[in-house]
């Protein structure tokens, strides 16, 4: 790289219309200075306060020898000045992208052109204009953005076009009004069909004959109920078994279902039977000492023999003294 021009720093803003350049005009100088290669691979063009064209620009390039490859520049009032190494942007704010300067056939004298007619079909009054150019997320088109700003510098409206073509990507209007609430129109945002202009109105879907939680056959309680279920008091007969769903018994499985006895080997014979269709519940089954069970079959379980003895009278041991529950020592026998 050759060697660096002193500098001072950039011109100031005072008098902006003398000595202003287009952003073109900024490279090519700033090439002239430290060489071509200082400027072949360009991240990002910034230029401030552009009345129309800004006073100055500042220039950020890649530069592979320096740690953080990104080196800045700028240039105006008839001047260019190297400001050093960037090192703030890497690793987490990286540039989207590179480009070159023979790729913006749309310099930023032809952007704000196009910016101006922007704003006056959209009736938007401006009096400076900000400058920036980087290239389209993976892509290497580069985009002009241009932030109109009121004598303020409050932001009322922005465009992105393209440095390609000059085609107009998007614009963003802010309106101000007394309620101090901006009404902000942006031509990227979506669309509301027709019937759905009103804020206060709802969603209307077309009627249908058919409900879509339940079938259109069902009233409005069959469907959500079970089936009524017949009661059945204890002890009466039991309604058909369903028969099986094949000769196999439970489906998929070659063991038979098992059969019960009706009633389960009880008497039905005692207790009446109770009609489903009658609406009264019979009358209550008053208390019998009959057994409900057929035992007759049973025998009774024999009687158990009393095991107790009478008492016996005590032994009297001859030439012994104490009581019978002694027990007597054996008799020694003669040798």
């Amino acid at each position: 790289m050759a060697a660096l021009a002193t500098v001072f720093g950039p011109p100031s803003n005072l008098g902006a219309q003398q000595g202003a350049m287009s952003a073109r005009q900024a490279i090519d100088a700033i090439g002239a200075q430290f060489g071509p290669g200082a400027v072949q691979w360009l991240a990002e063009i910034r230029g401030r306060s552009g009345i129309p064209q800004p006073n100055s620009w500042e220039v950020l390039a890649y530069n592979d020898r320096s740690p953080g490859l990104l080196h800045k520049f700028w240039a105006g009032g008839g001047r260019v000045g190297d400001a050093g190494a960037d090192d703030t942007r890497y690793p987490v704010n990286i540039p989207v992208g590179y480009f070159g300067a023979n790729q913006i056939p749309v310099d930023s004298v032809a952007a704000f052109t196009i910016a101006e007619g922007e704003a006056r079909k959209a009736r938007m009054a401006f009096d400076s204009c900000d400058y920036f150019l980087r290239v389209r997320e993976y892509s290497t088109e580069p985009i002009w953005r241009l932030e109109l700003l009121d004598p303020r510098r409050q932001l009322v409206g922005k465009i992105y076009l393209s440095a390609r073509n000059g085609e107009v990507l998007r614009t963003v209007w802010i309106y101000y009004n007394n309620t101090g609430r901006p009404q902000i129109v942006d031509s990227f945002a979506p669309t509301r069909p027709a019937s759905m202009t009103s804020t206060t109105s709802t969603t209307q879907f077309p009627p249908t004959t058919q409900n879509p939680i339940r079938d259109s056959g069902l009233s409005d309680s069959t469907g959500i109920m079970a089936p009524p279920v017949s009661p059945t008091l204890p002890g009466a007969p039991l309604p058909p078994a369903a028969p099986p769903a094949s000769s196999t018994g439970i489906a998929g499985n070659s063991i038979p279902s098992p059969t019960f006895p009706p009633n389960n080997g009880r008497s039905a014979g005692t207790i009446p039977s109770y009609n489903p269709g009658s609406n009264n519940m019979p009358a209550p089954i008053p208390p019998t000492n009959q057994n409900l069970y057929d035992d007759t079959g049973i025998p009774e379980p024999p009687a158990i023999e009393s095991t107790t003895e009478e008492p016996k009278p005590p032994v009297v041991v001859p030439e012994s003294e104490g009581s019978s529950d002694r027990i007597p020592p054996p008799p020694i026998p003669n040798s």
